[in-house]
């Protein structure tokens, strides 16, 4: 029995995702079958389902009584000398970045192997969690994200009819986070942080981006209508307020969408790692290279980027008019960079010229 499986957690689906891509991998790389995790209940799933985002991704009786057992069995392990059944080992952040590579199947494998687990006919299991890190380590499963996230139904055929009505315009997708997050109060502090990003930032970007080509808009969102009315009045997108259960939902019209105006949200980062177009980041939110025209998503030292990959790191290149994957705007912006008005003006049918990306750790431009 050689299994690896996903500690999932209360938390939103892109911190979550990331667990679950991770135990992908390592199950991938060594040999071993992907248990689904048994998803508990969640407040970010509405209306409540008793499994949470096992709505859309559910788990079979016998994987949920296999799940319990297993981690009954490790926390066993972890308490008496003597072992009873297969080996059940954590895989986590400590051991992570004691192996150095960054692909986490990849450093897996080598960690197995140093405790004589890698033979494929010896027992082992093998569970992660948290959000360490982050998309460097889960790159490889890209591609198996996505389909997980289309394997549900009729959250596909919802999906089909949205794009349905969008006439083939170039799409920009506007993630706006509400629900449980803070205001920002029109003021800013560096690194990550969850905060409502104010409404008039996104009205100014969805305004100039109109300016600059012919498209279409779709709103992601877990607000309300009356919260986004100036944004609805102006810009008019097409939306799916009022509905329920829309996690995967936004999720699948942000990834296929030509750009993306982020929430300062995991569901945006998230949304972006698995889209390959640009996308557009609140500067305000960043944290400050010392020269002050740059910024990085996270702190030299914080989870979830390991160190390896946070320092050092190079400023970005090229110039303003290059096409770049991400464009960081100030909250007081004036103007979009003439690399973005080119992209936009072609249709999204440029290339993106300078892949500079937020998500694995790079310094962008602020502007």
């Amino acid at each position: 029995m050689r299994i690896a499986y996903p500690s999932v957690t209360r938390m939103g689906l892109g911190n979550n995702l990331i667990t679950v891509a991770k135990a992908y991998l390592i199950a991938d790389s060594c040999g071993m079958h992907y248990q689904r995790p048994a998803w508990p209940a969640n407040e970010h799933v509405t209306p409540p389902t008793s499994n949470g985002y096992g709505y859309y991704f559910p788990a079979s009786l016998p994987e949920r009584v296999r799940l319990r057992c297993l981690s009954s069995l490790h926390r066993i392990q972890k308490r008496v000398p003597i072992r009873l059944g297969p080996p059940v080992l954590a895989f986590d952040r400590p051991q992570y970045e004691q192996i150095g590579i960054t692909d986490v199947g990849q450093a897996c494998a080598v960690y197995l192997r140093s405790l004589g687990l890698d033979d494929h006919e010896k027992s082992v299991v093998v569970a992660t969690s948290g959000m360490w890190g982050a998309y460097a380590a889960i790159r490889r499963a890209r591609s198996w994200l996505r389909e997980l996230l289309w394997s549900h139904a009729e959250t596909r055929r919802r999906f089909e009819d949205i794009t349905a009505r969008m006439n083939g315009r170039l799409r920009v997708a506007v993630n706006i986070k509400m629900g449980s997050y803070g205001s920002a109060r029109g003021r800013f502090e560096e690194g990550e942080r969850c905060v409502r990003l104010p409404l008039d930032w996104f009205v100014r970007v969805c305004r100039l981006v109109r300016q600059a080509c012919d498209c279409e808009f779709v709103l992601v969102t877990d607000g309300t209508a009356d919260e986004l009315e100036p944004l609805l009045e102006e810009i008019r997108p097409v939306h799916y307020l009022g509905e329920s259960y829309t996690d995967v939902l936004g999720l699948l019209l942000l990834i296929d969408s030509d750009l993306v105006v982020c929430s300062n949200s995991t569901y945006s980062r998230l949304a972006c790692f698995l889209n390959d177009k640009p996308y557009v980041w609140i500067a305000d939110t960043l944290v400050r290279h010392p020269s002050g025209l740059y910024g990085c998503l996270w702190r030299p030292d914080a989870t979830p980027m390991p160190t390896w990959l946070n320092s050092p790191v190079r400023p970005a290149s090229g110039s303003r008019d290059a096409i770049r994957r991400c464009v960081a705007l100030s909250y007081d912006f004036a103007a979009l960079p003439p690399g973005l008005v080119r992209y936009l003006g072609s249709g999204g049918r440029l290339p993106i010229e300078i892949g500079d990306d937020l998500l694995y750790g790079s310094l962008v431009p602020l502007e």
